[in-house]
C-alpha cells in the first residue's frame, strides 16, 4: 500500500491550461479530425490517484468550463466526465497506476463510454450522422487519446505527484 502526496494546486493550473488548448490549439492541429481527449485523461488521473468522489468532483468541474468553452449545450460533458471520474475513482484501490497496462486499458475503456455516451445524448439534441458513418472517427480517437495517455500521464506524475511513501 502506498500514500501519493498530491499537489492539487499545480493540477488545477495544469488543467486549466489543457482545457484552453484542448478548446483552441488541439481543435486546429487535429489529423483527420482525430485528436485526444484530454479532459478525459485529467480526470482518469485525478479520479486514480484521489478516489471516486473526488474524482467525480473533478470530472464534473472539467466538463462544466469544456460546456463553457465549446459553446454546446452545457450539461453533456457534466454528466460524461462526472460518470468517467467516479467510476475510475473506484478503481483507485484495486490498480496499480503506473503500470503500463493500467496506462492503456483505462483510457482506452473510458473513451469508448464517453463516445458512446455522448453519441446517445447529443443524437437527442442535435442531427448527428449514424455511429457507423463516423466509426474510423471514433477508433480513432480511441486509439489517438490511449497512445496519447502514456506518455501525457507520464509528465502529469513528474509535474504533481511529490512523493510516494511505503505504508509497509
Amino acid at each position: 500500500m502506498f500514500k501519493i502526496k498530491f499537489k492539487t494546486i499545480r493540477f488545477v493550473l495544469i488543467a486549466y491550461f489543457m482545457l484552453i488548448l484542448q478548446a483552441t490549439l488541439i481543435n486546429s492541429i487535429s489529423i483527420f479530425s482525430v485528436k485526444p481527449e484530454i479532459p478525459l485523461l485529467l480526470v482518469i488521473f485525478f479520479a486514480l490517484y484521489n478516489g471516486a468522489r473526488a474524482g467525480m468532483f473533478c470530472g464534473m468541474i472539467l466538463g462544466l468550463f469544456l460546456d463553457v468553452l465549446s459553446g454546446g449545450i452545457v450539461g453533456i460533458n457534466i454528466f460524461i466526465l462526472g460518470c468517467a471520474g467516479f467510476s475510475c475513482g473506484l478503481l483507485k484501490e484495486r490498480v496499480y497506476t503506473a503500470h503500463l497496462l493500467t496506462k492503456i486499458l483505462i483510457p482506452m475503456i473510458s473513451c469508448i463510454f464517453s463516445i458512446g455516451f455522448y453519441y446517445i445524448i447529443a443524437r437527442h439534441f442535435y442531427r448527428l450522422p449514424l455511429l457507423t458513418d463516423n466509426f474510423g472517427i471514433i477508433l480513432g480517437t480511441i486509439a489517438y487519446t490511449t497512445v496519447f495517455n502514456i506518455f501525457f500521464s507520464h509528465v502529469l506524475e513528474r509535474l504533481v505527484i511529490v512523493r510516494t511513501t511505503s505504508l509497509l
